[in-house]
């Protein structure tokens, strides 16, 4: 098939959201054959499967060669905006806009702007917060790197009227109180030392429902929820579904639902999966000690710094009436 045919199907495989095939017709390439246009129409097939991280590794590829083709500095922009980089995607808004690019036919939604001025309007717009944002979980994660974390024990009274046990919570979360083994035996399978706090808590009651069951959010803006919705905490009894090494456990959100390959997914949402509460590894280690972040689904994944520790997270649970 010549270049120019499989172009013009591209085209309309664009047009008819078939972007599966736009994806395995480039791979399917030789690799001397993939060149730069390719590549970048595969970002956009990429994007509008919902893998911008795909999108934008295949664009840093030929950025060298191709960044002053129009269509490189929109779809670039476009996938970093995805992916939270909203301050680095108006440079390349911007870029585009001031190599001629106007309307535009990128993403099929209904709703997503179709031109690159409006694409810009909304990047300017979620800059400020972004820069905010992140600066705050940047300290954040500083002062915990700075002052580093001793291991602390929960008093009695950090557990009282902490959980429901109504019989789904019976059935589905709790478990049998762990042994050891049983303990070193989930953090080899999860490739984690899980927090001492986590396991003084499930040492006691083996993960469950909550009746504290919102979490307030240590950043509070107007243009951030002021609280977080959690549903319950992943035990270890692998017999029970919602637990961390059961059917609905922390493999289970980030192998099948996309979540970031960031640490554990500790907690469920009211959401029914469409938000999560992690211990997030990715500033400490696999052995450190992990702060607490919630993770949106429906918001490309993205992440809000929520405590410091496990044990702070417990701590900081409270009913949703309070």
């Amino acid at each position: 098939m010549s270049k120019k045919t499989l172009l013009a199907k591209i085209a309309a495989w664009h047009t008819s959201r078939e972007h599966d095939k736009i994806y395995k017709a480039i791979t399917a390439l030789p690799e001397n054959e993939r060149d730069a246009e390719f590549l970048c129409l595969l970002a956009r097939a990429l994007s509008n499967e919902d893998d911008y991280s795909g999108a934008l590794k295949t664009l840093e590829s030929i950025r060298a060669g191709y960044s002053g083709d129009p269509y490189f500095c929109l779809r670039y922009a476009l996938a970093l905006y995805q992916l939270h980089r909203e301050p680095e995607a108006v440079d390349w808004f911007k870029k585009a806009r001031d190599l001629g690019l106007e309307e535009i036919d990128e993403s099929p939604g209904t709703y997503l702007p179709k031109s690159v001025a409006k694409w810009l309007e909304r990047a300017e717009r979620r800059t400020p917060p972004r820069i905010e944002k992140n600066a705050f979980a940047a300290r954040r994660r500083a002062q915990r790197k700075e002052r580093g974390l001793k291991a602390v024990d929960f008093d009695a009274a950090a557990f009282d009227g902490l959980w429901d046990d109504c019989r789904y919570s019976l059935e589905k979360y709790v478990g049998s109180i762990p042994s050891d083994a049983d303990i070193s035996a989930t953090e080899f399978a999860l490739g984690y030392r899980l927090p001492a706090s986590y396991k003084q808590l499930i040492r006691r009651h083996n993960g469950g429902l909550l009746a504290r069951d919102c979490f307030e959010n240590p950043l509070q803006r107007d243009w951030t929820p002021r609280t977080f919705g959690v549903n319950g905490i992943f035990g270890i009894d692998r017999g029970k579904p919602y637990s961390l090494c059961g059917t609905s456990g922390s493999r289970f959100w980030i192998d099948e639902w996309g979540y970031p390959d960031i640490g554990v997914a500790i907690c469920d949402c009211p959401s029914g999966g469409h938000d999560m509460i992690f211990l997030d590894y990715s500033d400490c280690g696999p052995a450190g000690e992990p702060c607490v972040v919630h993770v949106d689904q429906e918001g490309e994944y993205e992440i809000s710094y929520l405590a410091d520790s496990f044990y702070d997270f417990v701590c900081g649970l409270a009913p949703e009436g309070d």
